[in-house]
């Protein structure tokens, strides 16, 4: 077996994985950063509408932090709360330091308010010849050009197994290439930055490969997680005339949700609408007029008519000019958006520097848990995903500067008989999207998530009387995909209450006896993992 080596290993080549490396690297260590497909050019940050959180002048570090816990319903970790908001300011100087130009009216940022924040402190990247379709870009690509100057090293195509040990540490990962040979990632210090599940849905708007692997590999190898039943849909998946995410500050800067009828239902069920509606409010209001027969087709009408025109010759500039040569003018015309699996809340349990509950493991952005609570605000998650990547990288750096060189255990899985094929694989992966799309979508029930399990049951049953009968990465992919499907369904099935994203039709009402999070811990064997309610410690 082939063996790559180093200080600090990286898993995920998005924003929080870039971020996590340049660290790393300018903190001394040797970083090999790894990702299934190509660094910088995949994974949500990739797609994302490239709303940041700042921290403007005539802002505070405790209003950034009271409008994150407040919006997340109470239930974040307060620490890391205010990690992330002490974290804004200087996220900003990190980005521009590695080249990326920022949106800019008069020579100041333009900082706009989103739905859930108190105050204007969303900014956005200069877009430049970048499609707005990946608007990321502007994000990743300068970052990754600076970590290449740097000195980090690269492996693309890499599709992680499992993560190795060394008694009670991780000491790297073990990964399988493209072309069916496994490779030993050996590191003293090992950073998961692979995202989120939003592939796990059926209806998403996240990129192919986001599909949970982080979760799975944590918890295998013995890593806490939480908040998994936290699952946020987006408002405003565009579906006519495009496909992509319109940005939820359009709601701050007059947009609103329209029925078929043009009623503006959002007022039935948020005072103030738009402005103020978190995006678990606007969710389950789109999906009840949805299913009140309300809707047009899959989705209901945005209207931006009331959206001012000098925000839109520069904020929305690229934007505007999409919908028209798509036939649609926004200032006549309204397009249809609809709801998609967007991002998880939930995942790795971590301390302020990105520290897992296992040593020598570490995560940071949409793979860890705790920063969100029970629902995100617009603009967090970039935030995070830079904040807690320097923290991770930083703090990584310097472990493995004490650990000595790593042994681990790297046996690749055993190879065995069970006939499958890829049409049969392709479909069991479909029928889990289906299964958390319809069990564990908007509004959930007892009924719903019971047969969700029993369902998955079957699939997990199916795919183990497989077994592996050659090192295809698309099997391994989908064992991952079902291990973290099952901590979904566990976590929504125990908290009975409504709560931010996670909404039960039998439990409809938010309850102070849940104030806190469920923690998600192996069990024995093949057993199912251990659920437990951990009440919350409100900040002082």
């Amino acid at each position: 077996m082939e063996s790559m080596q180093a200080d600090v290993l990286v898993i995920g080549g998005g924003l929080a994985g870039l971020t996590a490396a340049i660290a790393a690297r300018r903190a001394g260590a040797e970083v090999l950063l790894v990702c299934k497909r190509r660094p910088g050019r995949s994974g949500n940050t990739l797609i994302a509408a490239g709303n940041l959180t700042s921290l403007p002048e005539h802002d505070s570090v405790e209003g950034l932090a009271i409008d994150t816990f407040g919006g997340g319903r109470e239930i974040a970790d307060p620490t890391l709360v205010r990690t992330l908001a002490e974290g804004a300011a200087e996220a900003v100087d990190f980005l521009q330091g590695c080249g990326v130009r920022l949106l800019r009216v008069d020579g100041r940022l333009q900082a706009r308010r989103v739905p859930g924040h108190s105050r204007a402190r969303t900014i956005f990247p200069e877009l430049g010849a970048v499609p707005v379709q990946t608007a990321g870009l502007t994000l990743t690509l300068p970052l990754l050009a600076e970590a290449r100057r740097l000195g980090v090293r690269f492996a693309e195509g890499l599709m992680v197994a499992r993560l190795a040990r060394d008694g009670e540490r991780v000491a790297g990962a073990l990964a399988l290439d493209h072309s069916g040979g496994w490779l030993a990632l050996r590191a003293r210090a090992t950073i998961l930055a692979t995202g989120g599940g939003g592939r796990l849905y059926a209806g998403s708007n996240n990129t192919r490969d986001i599909t949970g692997d982080g979760y799975s590999l944590a918890l295998a190898a013995g890593a806490a997680l939480r908040d998994m039943e936290f699952i946020q849909f987006h408002p405003a998946m565009g579906l006519t005339p495009v496909r992509i995410i319109l940005p939820t500050t359009l709601f701050g800067d007059g947009a609103v949700l329209r029925n078929r009828y043009g009623e503006r239902f959002l007022l039935k069920s948020v005072t103030g609408g738009e402005p103020v509606a978190g995006r678990d409010e606007m969710s389950q209001a789109i999906d009840r007029e949805l299913r009140a027969g309300k809707g047009i087709g899959e989705g209901v009408y945005l209207d931006l008519s009331a959206v001012p025109d000098e925000l839109a010759t520069t904020r929305y500039a690229p934007l505007w000019a999409l919908l028209r040569r798509r036939g649609c003018d926004p200032a006549q015309n309204m397009p249809t958006v609809g709801l998609a699996v967007h991002f998880f809340m939930g995942g790795m349990v971590i301390d302020s520097h990105g520290g897992s509950t296992v040593p020598g493991l570490y995560g940071a952005g949409e793979v860890c848990g705790g920063v969100h609570g029970a629902n995100r605000l617009g603009g967090n998650a970039l935030l995070e995903a830079i904040v807690f990547g320097r923290r991770a990288g930083a703090r990584a750096a310097a472990e493995a500067e004490a650990e000595g060189t790593p042994v681990g255990t790297f046996d690749p899985p055993r190879s065995g008989s069970g006939p499958w094929t890829v049409e049969e694989l392709t479909g069991l992966r479909a029928a889990l999207r289906q299964l958390l799309w319809r069990h564990a979508g908007v509004i959930r029930s007892a009924e719903g998530l019971a047969a969700g399990l029993a369902e998955w049951r079957r699939l997990d049953d199916t795919y183990r009387s497989w077994r592996l009968a050659e090192p295809v990465p698309l099997f391994l992919e989908t064992g991952l995909m079902l291990r973290s499907a099952r901590c979904i369904l566990l976590a929504a099935q125990a908290r009975l209450e409504s709560r931010g994203a996670h909404c039960r039709e039998d439990y409809p009402m938010l309850d102070d006896e849940w104030r806190g999070h469920l923690r998600i811990e192996s069990g024995v064997g093949e057993g199912a993992p251990d659920v437990r309610f951990v009440p919350q410690e409100l900040p002082e």
